[in-house]
């Protein structure tokens, strides 16, 4: 079976969340800076979790993506859509 992926517009994060920034709801809040992202390739079956977090400038929806290796980004769109996207990878 061929591996799946996703290309994705990621920012790497940059802190493990010691001092974690959170909004008024209980939400996490990260900064994503499209001036420092990069479009990378994202193998799906590497993929362990995917947090629903804010954008602290723009107010938008990001996620966090973490793979198996351990790295950590911060992707330009919402959880909810990078599912939808996730889902319909081609195999």
């Amino acid at each position: 079976m061929p591996a799946r992926f996703i290309l994705e517009d990621v920012a790497i994060v940059e802190n493990d969340f010691s001092a974690d920034s959170r909004d008024k709801d209980g939400m996490r809040v990260v900064t994503y800076d499209p001036r420092r992202c990069i479009r990378l390739q994202l193998a799906i079956d590497h993929i362990v979790q995917i947090e629903v977090v804010k954008d602290s400038k723009a107010g938008e929806d990001r996620s966090i993506v973490t793979l198996s290796s351990g790295v950590r980004y911060v992707t330009r769109r919402g959880a909810g859509e990078l599912c939808a996207a996730i889902e319909g990878a081609a195999p």
